[in-house]
Parts: C-alpha cells; sequence; structure tokens
C-alpha cells in the first residue's frame, strides 16, 4: 500500500484530527476576546439624596460642617484651619450659616438667627487661630438640607 507523504497513518489520529477540526471552531465561538465594554452595561443612577445634597453645595465643598449645637468645635475647627493654611498660606474662609427654606419668610429667618450666635463664634474662633479679620467673612443663606454651619476655603 502506498501512502502520500504526510499521511496519518493510524485511523484513530485520523478521527481525532477530523473532530478537532470540524468542532474546533464551535468551541471557540463560545468564548469572546476581552473588549471595552463594561462590566455594568446598565448602570445604577445615583440616588436623589446624593444629588440633593451635591446641588446644595453647589459644587464648593465645605471644610467644616459643624452642626447647631455643638460648642467643643474649637480644636478640630484649629486644627482645619492650620492644615489648610500649610497648603495655601493666603487662604480665606467664609462662614455661612444654612439652614432649608421654612414655610415662611419669618420662620426661615428666625431659624437662621438662631445659627448665627454659632457662626459668629466660628468665625472668632478662626480669627483666634491665627486668620487675618480681613480674610474671615460671614453669611447666612437659606440652602441646603440640613441647618448647619459650614466653613469654606478660597
Amino acid at each position: 500500500m502506498l501512502r502520500k507523504p504526510g499521511a496519518i497513518k493510524c485511523p484513530f489520529m485520523r478521527m481525532f484530527l477530523l473532530l478537532s477540526l470540524s468542532l474546533g471552531p464551535l468551541c471557540l465561538a463560545a468564548c469572546s476576546l476581552p473588549s471595552r465594554d463594561n462590566f455594568a452595561p446598565h448602570p445604577v443612577g445615583a440616588d436623589t439624596a446624593s444629588i440633593s445634597a451635591t446641588q446644595a453645595f453647589a459644587g464648593r465643598i465645605p471644610l467644616v460642617t459643624i452642626l447647631p449645637g455643638t460648642t467643643d468645635f474649637a480644636a478640630p475647627l484649629a486644627d482645619a484651619v492650620h492644615q489648610a493654611l500649610a497648603i495655601k498660606p493666603t487662604a480665606e474662609f467664609d462662614v455661612e450659616a444654612q439652614s432649608p427654606a421654612s414655610a415662611t419668610p419669618d420662620a426661615s429667618a428666625s431659624t437662621l438667627t438662631a445659627l448665627s450666635g454659632t457662626a459668629t463664634a466660628v468665625s472668632k474662633s478662626i480669627v483666634a487661630d491665627g486668620v487675618p479679620a480681613s480674610r474671615v467673612t460671614l453669611s447666612a443663606k437659606t440652602a441646603g438640607l440640613d441647618s448647619d454651619i459650614l466653613v469654606y476655603v478660597k
């Protein structure tokens, strides 16, 4: 019996070769190459609370947030002020008392008046930490989700 050069001698090997050539592409078709697709093609959106909080800050993130009624804010505030001054020695500080809008303007004004004492104490504490009074501003507005005293750095 004459054999062609490169012919397979064993019938078992011939069967294995035929099966691998015919089923091989089918096995590879189930696999896909890695691509730039996201692992979550439909990501979950942000919840409304975080969106409202972002809008409440209007793009500014406070250095310190002090809750109403807090009296022992001097040491943490001094640390934050000194860290800000280490980064930017000419930093200006804006102390802002803010409260959510009430049902009436008079109610909003009385809420902000109640916060003004703590906000004034915060601004005096910043001046006592060595910041010139000309670089500390004090303001009040109706905004946000909670009543807070916020300290911003400019």
